[in-house]
């Protein structure tokens, strides 16, 4: 998935109530004749200022707006002198003198003369705090003239400001003004912004650090989006933001506004605020070190910070002498203002310091990350040292931080031997966090030189990672060249080569070729290493499933830690994660439950998308779609066989289920696009699509489609699904023939699975096909015993349909179907209940349902026509049923509905 792009801010989240109090206020004839919306920056007083006035004018009164510049506070009367001029602009009074010519007595009289005589007038003067002191005293005597008129001014002004006396005070004590201070976003506030800018919802962690770095404060909000979608991190998938990698900081330019009031920093307030940014984590022992870094004295740096907190920019830490940063996005992309060589010598002062005993830090992180800015300015060889093991100890975890890390550290080793293995934890890492670029560049370097450093088993993980990679990346023509014949040159044993060969066709979704390459070099591979052996035995037979072959596979299924094969801990783990996978794919989900329970750790945790597949079979569909949100933003599956087109296939079952058919079928064409392998696999969600979309002719052109494929590639898993839905397909046309001959032939399949599914598949297409009772009953039986709730929902559903069983098995279907949230199987079968005279339910919950439905749909773009398809109705009686909807609702159009669904705030 692409970054998402940022939209301008819509509504003004979480200021509501604040413009109110100001409307009523201002329209308040005892209220005091001035309002000061005050804030730190960001806080979004000028926002809430354009709020208040679009609102008052809207009530018929009369409105003048003046922004103070920064630099008006140096020219005395400026402000005074520009409101004289809008007034005599806007038809007041005044005689147009210049207001510096007199006293502020003289140029208050003839203010207040401008304003004689208007009626209901709101002026507006933002930036207030940067007005110079002779307009304030000019302003302040004007507005206690106003007290009982009817015009009012409502200003913003930034607090703190670092003034002894300010504006606000002074409206305090004269009791002219009244204050109301915006308060920074709380975390559901934020949650909200974020989806107004986003148009889509954010993930809880999303939310969580976007609220970390900007503390609330609107403006930092935005920005923190901003330096996350530059940074590459922030992916929107199923219309859901998250972070694709959460340690990666968000990365802003040096020309961002969000840095523009620290630029106006006299020297040397700048330079301090920027070492401020890389160094204040050292605590007390930061101004010091700013100061050597900087070149002034620490007490000019101290002096420097405490203007800093006066102007709301830092606060105290939490030990005495330490220093904050009020909104951290400040002190994460800071950085970007520094030049290289800045960059470098703070970061070997940070390290200098820390390798001193000169200054502590908690933060893990921090050293590391100094390390790498500081580059051999510093001890390379214990840099490296240290770079290495807090690397390697961050590779399952800490991705982003543990890539950079052992880069870094691979610049800095100088013994080949050491590098070597620098450059394999990298590689590695890489490849398991979805950088498969730089895993490919590591797994290069090891090939073009040190490689020879390594254990036969390292080479043979090395190779791994780079065809894994290769497939990330979708490098097709270097995977069909190790699959000819560039795997002769690899380096490392026959032994290798041979596997990496039949690997790479295995990528290529050749699995016929990689089996007959497994089957022919097993004598070769079998010999080698209990690692080589594993992973040998593991692929091949695998292979050998996808091809119909499975003895050997629930041979290992019934008991993986048997044989040569297996060699302790390191590849037992990955034995179960890719037996269950390929378990999932046959839909053996018991089984697959049952073998990791038995042989692995529960502490263990598993990919992500596995976690999702087994949630779509076992009925969790809510957790599915959101287990999947991050290695679909990722695409950390790409790399992996069978994990991506299986997981692809699961999703797009939910979401055609739920209505949400355009993005299931992007998600179809995505997956095809980026990894075409087992794509037959995908072809009953194609079907479903096309079908309900009334391309019937073409649904079932599509499953004979994906059959002969699968046939011309010797596949054989999956191809029982493909052959029950052509038959019902062909049932449906009235071919009965052809529905039989279809399901005569799913039996040899089952017989070669002798998976439950494939049985299941078997004994309903034999029961709608040739109207048998007994196969109608028995499958009954085997879907309550498998407990796979879309699949039981389904199967109750065909063959009470077919009058092979009791009508009230389509009620129970018809609660399934609503526990999974099935909105659209669950319409569709009301239109076969009503059809059979089977009571479908409460009416208004139907109807609301009903109108869901027509609102996900409407969302997902459909036309008229469409939606008359779908719904089974005329295309007048969607018409009918948006007007009621829309009435309802009160949404004006299709874009106020669609924008409803999306944001969460559709009625439920």
């Amino acid at each position: 998935m692409t970054p998402t792009n940022v939209a301008e801010p819509g509504p003004l989240f979480g200021r509501d109530h604040v413009v109110d109090h100001i409307v009523a206020t201002v329209r308040s004839p005892t209220a005091p004749p001035m309002i000061l919306v005050t804030g730190p920056t960001g806080i979004g007083r000028t926002a809430v200022l354009a709020r208040v006035r679009e609102r008052v004018a809207e009530q018929g009164m009369a409105t003048l707006s003046l922004r103070v510049a920064q630099n008006d506070r140096h020219r005395p009367y400026a402000v005074a002198s520009r409101l004289s001029a809008e007034l005599a602009t806007t038809g007041g009074d005044s005689d147009g003198a210049d207001p510096a010519a007199g006293t502020a007595g003289q140029l208050t009289t003839a203010l207040a003369a401008a304003l004689a005589g208007r009626d209901n007038l709101v002026v507006f003067l933002d930036d207030l705090h940067w007005a110079d002191h002779s307009s304030v005293a000019v302003v302040t005597s004007l507005v206690r003239t106003l007290t009982g008129s009817s015009t009012r001014f409502v200003g913003a002004f930034r607090s703190p400001t670092g003034d002894d006396r300010s504006t606000v005070d002074r409206m305090r004590e004269t009791g002219t003004g009244q204050v109301v201070g915006l308060r920074p976003l709380g975390r559901a506030v934020v949650a909200a912004l974020l989806t107004d800018l986003l148009r889509a919802t954010p993930t809880p962690e999303l939310t969580s650090a976007v609220h970390r770095h900007s503390r609330g404060v609107p403006a930092a909000v935005l920005a923190t989006v901003q330096g996350y979608q530059r940074a590459g991190s922030l992916r929107v998938t199923q219309r859901h933001a998250c972070l694709a990698s959460p340690s990666q900081p968000p990365e802003l330019p040096a020309d961002h506004p969000v840095f523009d009031h620290l630029r106006w920093l006299a020297q040397p307030g700048w330079s301090v605020v920027k070492a401020l940014a890389v160094l204040y984590p050292l605590g007390a022992a930061a101004p010091g070190l700013i100061a050597a870094a900087v070149g002034v004295s620490e007490g000019e740096v101290v002096d420097v910070l405490r203007a800093l907190r006066a102007d709301g920019v830092v606060r105290p830490g939490p030990t005495p002498g330490s220093w904050r940063f009020r909104v951290p996005l400040l002190a994460t992309c800071l950085t970007s203002c520094h030049g290289p060589y800045e960059r470098r010598q703070l970061a070997q002062s940070a390290v200098t310091a820390l390798w001193a005993g000169d200054a502590t830090c908690a933060d893990p992180c921090y050293l590391p990350q100094q390390l790498v800015n500081a580059g051999k300015l510093v001890d390379s060889e214990r840099s490296a040292k240290e770079l290495l093991a807090r690397g390697a100890a961050a590779m399952v975890d800490d991705g982003y931080h543990a890539e950079r890390w052992l880069a870094a550290a691979a610049d800095l080793v100088t013994d080949s031997a050491q590098r070597a293995t620098v450059l394999l934890l990298h590689a590695a890492t890489s490849c398991l966090h979805m950088m498969f670029d730089r895993a490919l560049a590591s797994a290069r370097t090891l090939f073009a030189g040190p490689v020879g450093h390594l254990s036969s088993d390292a080479v043979l993980e090395l190779e791994i990672i780079y065809v894994v990679s290769l497939l990330g990346t979708r490098d097709v023509e270097a995977l069909e060249a190790i699959a000819s014949h560039d795997w002769a040159s690899l380096p490392g044993s026959d032994q290798h080569r041979v596997l990496i060969r039949a690997t790479a066709q295995c990528a290529l979704g050749r699995f016929r070729e990689a089996d007959e390459t497994f089957t022919a070099t097993r004598r070769i591979w079998s010999s080698g290493s209990g690692t080589v052996v594993a992973f040998g035995m593991l692929s091949s037979t695998c292979t050998a499933a996808f091809l119909g072959r499975v003895t050997e596979f629930d041979a290992l299924v019934a008991n993986p830690t048997a044989g040569q094969f297996f060699d302790g801990e390191r590849n037992l783990l990955g034995l179960l994660l890719q037996l269950a996978r390929i378990l999932m794919v046959l839909g053996e989900l018991g089984r697959a439950q049952r073998l990791l329970a038995t042989h692995m750790p529960v502490t263990e945790r598993r990919p992500l998308a596995d976690q999702a597949i087994e949630a779509s079979l076992a009925g969790r569909w809510d957790d599915a779609l959101e287990l999947a949100r991050l290695p679909l933003a990722t695409g950390s599956t790409l790399g992996y066989v069978p994990a991506h087109t299986t997981m692809v296939r699961e999703l797009a079952t939910i979401l055609t289920a739920r209505g949400r058919l355009t993005q299931a079928r992007t998600m179809i064409d995505q997956a095809v696009a980026e990894q075409p392998i087992l794509t037959h696999l995908l072809g009953v969600p194609e079907a479903e699509l096309a079908e309900i979309l009334d391309a019937s002719d073409g649904a079932r052109q599509l499953l004979v489609d994906r059959l002969t494929t699968a046939s011309e590639q010797g596949l054989v898993i999956g191809t029982d699904e493909l052959w029950l839905h052509l038959c019902e397909r062909e049932l449906a046309g009235g071919d009965v023939a052809a529905a039989r001959r279809c399901a005569d032939e799913i039996g040899p399949i089952a017989d070669r699975l002798g998976t439950d599914r494939a049985r299941r598949n078997h004994l309903l297409a034999q029961a709608i096909a040739y109207h048998d009772r007994s196969a109608g009953a028995a499958v009954v039986r085997l879907v309550r015993e498998r407990g796979q709730l879309f699949e039981m929902a389904g199967t109750l559903v065909d063959v009470a349909s077919q009058g092979l069983a009791s009508k009230k098995l389509l009620h129970e279907a018809y609660e399934l179907y609503g526990e999974l949230g099935a909105l659209l199987p669950r319409v569709r079968l009301r239109h076969v209940m009503r059809a059979l005279e089977v009571t479908v339910g409460d009416r208004n919950a139907t109807v609301a349902e009903s109108e869901r439905l027509l609102a996900t749909l409407v969302t997902e773009g459909l036309s008229n026509r469409q939606l008359a398809t779908v719904l089974q109705i005329s295309e007048k009686g969607v018409e009918g049923r948006l007007s009621r909807l829309f009435q309802r609702t009160g949404y004006r159009s299709r874009v106020e509905l669609a924008t409803a669904i999306l944001t969460g705030a559709y009625p439920t």
